[in-house]
């Protein structure tokens, strides 16, 4: 197949998606819940440095999102096989609606504390731990055949709520204060739960007999070890998500402490790197063809951590305040672009490479890959405490290119013929 038609392909494919109705309902679902985690990450991380000024705690929000992703993430998705899907998901949302709206009513009476926030960030957490293994599979099940381009577009549609949810929060954050944060949440999570109700799903086929549990999950982890393809993916995830990915939650600090940026200017900053993800991800969902996804998977990866690395060497080039706003602006734009490329393939290469009737446990595995996020962000909240943000912010990108090359030379010694 030439690229020509493999890009027509792709866009007959986006055109097709967006006309089915399923397909729309999940989509948009998942912008929703998107932009929320995103809105309130960037929100809670310069409300936590305004109360507390700790770096640590900065950085103890992500971590505690992440926690359920670790120890849940591989149990939900061995459930999802045994369940009905659908339910399942809705009931976690109507769950983190009741959160969102308890912790608007304490934000409004001014009793709101770091511990509640604590608390409601792990409760969030659960949601995403389902939301990452059930609403992908999902995604792929109602693709009807165009598994890049729905993946891409979900690829695309996230890297937009990280360019809107970060500036929305910023500014929600400067204007309505913390409870405005959190009754916007409750609306947003409303809109979602009536979407997911809407969706219909074909009935759940259900095995004669079915394992038990562990047995289902260990039989998971079995497949993705014996397969090669699958093994390179989540072991590049895991390095990515504890040494580069959790430099997001130093935008806060590196706003309001390096640039002197109020909230509002903290979320543009953010989302810059949003927007450069959001376009990467066009990109890819219209032209990607499948011999190119394992390596625009594993370039992105790179490429973000050395962006890291000069993001971090930005902060000893003279030029003042404004000249750093702008030479970070364009770097956070260049890393979002470099993390599409990991984003949109790391689904695609996972679903592709996983037998229907382990996808589910396999998306679970991938899910405690993910979940490996929060050992990154204690290490880069700890760093950050000890060291300036700029050498913490250096080490792990140091940290995760080593670890890169590492995995370079493993597979170039392990590819089987």
């Amino acid at each position: 197949m030439s690229a020509d038609t493999s890009e027509a392909k792709d866009e007959s494919g986006i055109r097709i998606l967006l006309h089915s109705p399923n397909y729309l309902c999940i989509w948009i679902m998942g912008g929703l819940t998107g932009f929320i985690r995103w809105f309130q990450l960037l929100a809670l991380g310069v409300y936590t440095f305004e109360i507390t000024g700790s770096p640590f705690l900065v950085s103890l929000v992500p971590v505690l999102w992440g926690l359920p992703l670790t120890f849940c993430g591989p149990i939900i998705g061995g459930i999802a096989d045994r369940v009905n899907r659908k339910v399942l998901l809705a009931a976690t949302i109507a769950t983190i609606f009741c959160v969102a709206t308890t912790m608007a009513i304490i934000a409004y009476n001014g009793e709101l504390t770091f511990t509640h926030i604590a608390i409601a960030s792990v409760l969030s957490g659960l949601f995403w731990a389902t939301d990452m293994p059930i609403r992908r599979r999902l995604i792929g099940d109602v693709s009807g055949g165009h598994l890049s381009a729905a993946m891409g577009l979900d690829a695309a549609t996230n890297s937009a709520t990280r360019m809107f949810g970060p500036l929305m929060g910023g500014a929600m954050l400067q204007i309505f204060g913390i409870t405005g944060v959190y009754v916007l949440s409750a609306g947003v999570y409303a809109a979602a739960l009536l979407l997911i109700l809407a969706v219909q799903l074909p009935t759940l086929v259900r095995r004669t007999v079915p394992p038990s549990l562990i047995r289902d999950l260990s039989a998971g982890v079995r497949f993705v070890w014996g397969n090669w393809e699958l093994r390179r993916v989540f072991s590049v995830t895991i390095v990515f998500n504890a040494f580069g990915f959790p430099f997001t939650a130093m935008i806060p600090i590196l706003g309001r402490e390096q640039l002197g940026l109020q909230p509002f200017l903290v979320g543009f900053l953010s989302s810059l790197e949003g927007f450069g993800a959001f376009i990467g991800a066009l990109v890819i969902a219209m032209v990607a063809r499948p011999a190119l996804y394992a390596k625009i998977f594993c370039a992105g990866a790179v490429f973000y951590m050395v962006l890291i690395l000069y993001l971090s060497a930005l902060a000893y080039v003279s030029g003042g305040p404004l000249h750093s706003f702008f030479a970070a602006a364009l770097t956070l734009t260049a890393i979002g672009i470099s993390g599409a490329g990991f984003a949109a393939m790391q689904s695609t290469l996972t679903y592709m490479n996983a037998e229907p009737e382990y996808r589910s446990r396999v998306l679970g595995v991938l899910a405690l890959c993910i979940g490996t996020g929060p050992l990154g962000f204690i290490n880069i909240g700890l760093m950050a405490e000890s060291y300036e943000l700029p050498t913490a912010l250096a080490i792990m990108a140091i940290e995760g290119l080593f670890l890169m090359l590492v995995l370079w030379v493993y597979d170039a010694l392990n590819k089987p013929e």
